[in-house]
């Protein structure tokens, strides 16, 4: 199918645990900063309301009622959201069915190819390829137009990972 030689193969099964691990090491941390200026926000327009009902000997039901309001928002946008968001990325790439994703991985001297259980193949050039990170049971490959790949650090079955670094720095 390709005309370059096989340098180096990963196969993944990407457990629910394995993407979270993924997902975790990719975070947007602009998205991150946002909530948390968001939440700084909102706690100093609570603290305000508390000092002026204080100040005005306001009734501590209306604070009650604004305290209860803060803490479902700051579940929903810590806790909720994020994982929701983490859900539908992972039965996107499940394709919606109930199994385990899997990607076989292979590395040629000017490109990898990405193979879906469901067959379907996804060819990048190492010059798409921005960074790398790794984690502890992944190393996770970052690209252009926001696709991230990762490798099992245990699912290499010709080469390692010593081989995809040599292709990249030649990048």
């Amino acid at each position: 199918m390709h005309s370059t030689t096989l340098l180096a193969e990963n196969h993944i099964c990407i457990s629910k645990a394995l993407f979270r691990e993924g997902i975790h090491a990719t975070e947007n941390k602009a998205y991150k900063k946002t909530i948390q200026k968001l939440a700084l926000i909102l706690s100093a327009l609570y603290l305000t309301v508390a000092a002026w009902l204080w100040y005005t000997d306001g009734t501590p039901i209306f604070l009650l009622g604004e305290s209860v309001f803060l803490g479902a928002l700051f579940f929903w946008l810590f806790v909720m959201f994020p994982c929701t968001k983490q859900r539908s990325k992972y039965k996107a790439m499940a394709q919606g069915e109930n199994i385990t994703p899997e990607r076989t991985i292979k590395f040629y001297q000017n490109h990898l190819s990405v193979t879906a259980n469901t067959g379907k193949e996804t060819i990048i050039q190492y010059d798409d390829i921005l960074n790398w990170r790794e984690t502890k049971h992944l190393y996770i490959l970052n690209c252009n137009n926001n696709i991230s790949v990762m490798l099992n650090k245990n699912g290499f079955v010709i080469g390692d990972f010593h081989v995809v670094q040599s292709l990249l720095q030649k990048m």
